[in-house]
């Protein structure tokens, strides 16, 4: 499915990183830049793996649809767990790129989650779940299917459901080398609201989310045989 997304900032972390112990390999850059003689080569980018997504979307609807006026259930599935007592998603085997050049990355993950309530007048479902930014904003984007309450359905595809700060984020390391972002600020978008079936309103604050990734491993070459001796 094709996207615009905008990037995902790991900027701060990398300049922590040796304090926070979870390093990305980024190439050193000489203090004074390329010489004209030897010109930069484009910088790479790096493979993210493992990756997570901590998102509980609104704690107040997970309640509503929960609860005992809408009667319903949710159901997260296809890689996504839910937090026992009606907690928080998280959306796993997450894969993606990070640009060393423009901080520039992107993160797309496994599983989805569906809202049913009012015997079936309320029936939400997001998946296909993907996070992009840059140093200072970003975007969670979702496929998304919602009833709305005259009845129609509204399906998109890699629509952004939600604005984040990435400014007030609080990077950290996590286990194995991870790069942890946690507490992002979100905020609901005008798609956002569609998915919801119009039960909240563009601007609405949701649920922060805590972002998880890790560089791949680099593989190592086979090794090369000795020649043989001639006989």
């Amino acid at each position: 499915m094709a996207a615009t997304r905008r990037p995902i900032a790991l900027a701060a972390a990398v300049a922590t990183a040796a304090a926070l112990g979870a390093t990305f390999a980024l190439p050193a850059i000489a203090a004074d830049g390329p010489s004209e003689a030897a010109p930069a080569a484009a910088a790479p980018k790096l493979e993210l793996v493992d990756g997570t997504l901590a998102w509980g979307v609104l704690a107040d609807f997970r309640k509503y649809v929960a609860g005992p006026i809408a009667q319903g259930k949710i159901t997260a599935a296809d890689g996504a767990q839910q937090a026992a007592g009606n907690g928080v998603f998280t959306f796993t085997d997450g894969k993606g790129t990070y640009d060393t050049s423009t901080h520039n990355s992107d993160t797309a993950f496994k599983g989805s989650v569906r809202f049913e309530g009012h015997h079936g007048v309320l029936d939400v479902k997001i998946s296909d779940i993907k996070v992009s930014s840059g140093r200072k904003t970003g975007v969670i984007t979702a496929d998304f299917t919602s009833k709305k309450k005259d009845g129609t359905v509204v399906t998109k595809d890699d629509a952004v459901v939600a604005d984040l700060d990435m400014t007030a984020a609080k990077p950290g390391g996590g286990a194995d080398g991870a790069m942890v972002y946690a507490d992002i600020p979100a905020k609901l978008t005008a798609d956002g609201a569609e998915a919801f079936g119009g039960f909240y309103e563009k601007g609405q604050v949701l649920d922060p989310a805590t972002l998880s990734v890790k560089q791949a491993p680099k593989s190592t070459p086979p090794a090369t045989p000795p020649a043989t001796p001639p006989a």
